[in-house]
């Protein structure tokens, strides 16, 4: 069974298994990726990111997960996190986020934390990702004791995708931080399987993280080069217009916030 299979548990290591959402999109993808993390002979499981308020979706991932004793969230949005509520209820699995504010009965996570949850082999380390968003995280999926037995995967949320590049939010983005995030991801993810929050596995997270790196420079290298061409001053219309030269219409919305964020960071490295 190979990306996409929706409404199926589709297993990628031996403790990670996807349930896709039917949530297809220009950010979303195929749809969203809800994670089952479990040992084969667990009787319990912990789910990552429900998805979106989906009854249908939080149904068959209720079924598919069977005894769910937690539920974690990657971020805030509302593709990762609408559903978290009422899966809630469905399971009465507590929820955690970075956000307290998107926890129930649950307490907000912790950077570093290491979770453990009876009934399910696998421990998760909990890593603090932020850039697309202030309250991203990204969870380390180990076989058993984390630090002592093999990483199996990383589920990086919105934070590395498994296909295209991610947005930063406007609001409490930072692009700084997220390549501070992806030197970080490069560093620990070699050799570790991709669980994105949107698109296919993958399986080596460092080779995406530096992927991702690469193309953020080269654009910043252009609204640089761009601006030194046109002035300081210019416009942020014709800047696009300038870099983008071949941009879709469709994406045009999309590539001003990514080109505000990134004038945001070159004000942030002048000052």
């Amino acid at each position: 069974m190979e990306h996409p299979a929706y409404s199926q548990l589709r297993p990628v290591t031996p403790s990670a298994a996807v349930v896709l959402c039917p949530n297809p999109g220009y950010s979303s993808l195929e749809g969203t990726n809800s994670w089952v993390i479990r040992g084969p002979e667990d009787p319990n499981s912990i789910v990552i990111d429900p998805g979106p308020y989906d009854e249908g979706h939080l149904n068959v991932l209720n079924s598919k997960a069977e005894q769910v004793a937690l539920v974690l969230l990657t971020h805030r949005h509302h593709d990762h996190a609408d559903g978290a509520q009422r899966f809630h209820q469905l399971t009465g699995a507590p929820v955690r986020a970075m956000d307290p504010s998107y926890c129930y009965g649950g307490e907000a996570l912790q950077p570093g934390e290491i979770i453990t949850v009876p009934g399910v082999t696998p421990q998760i380390e909990v890593v603090a990702t932020p850039g697309h968003t202030g309250d991203s995280v990204c969870f380390f999926i180990w076989s058993g004791v984390a630090g002592e037995s093999t990483l199996e995967g990383i589920a990086t949320g919105d934070t590395i995708a498994g296909r295209h590049t991610t947005m930063i939010s406007e609001t409490d983005g930072d692009l700084g931080a997220y390549l501070d995030t992806l030197e970080l991801l490069e560093r620990r993810g070699k050799g570790v399987k991709l669980l994105p929050g949107h698109g296919p596995d993958g399986d080596d997270v460092a080779s995406y993280a530096q992927w991702y790196a690469e193309r953020r420079r080269q654009r910043l290298e252009q609204i640089v080069a761009a601006r030194e061409k046109l002035g300081k001053d210019v416009g942020i219309k014709t800047l696009i217009d300038e870099i983008y030269d071949d941009v879709d219409p469709v994406l045009r919305g999309a590539a001003e916030q990514s080109t505000r964020v990134a004038l945001r960071y070159l004000e942030q490295q002048e000052s």
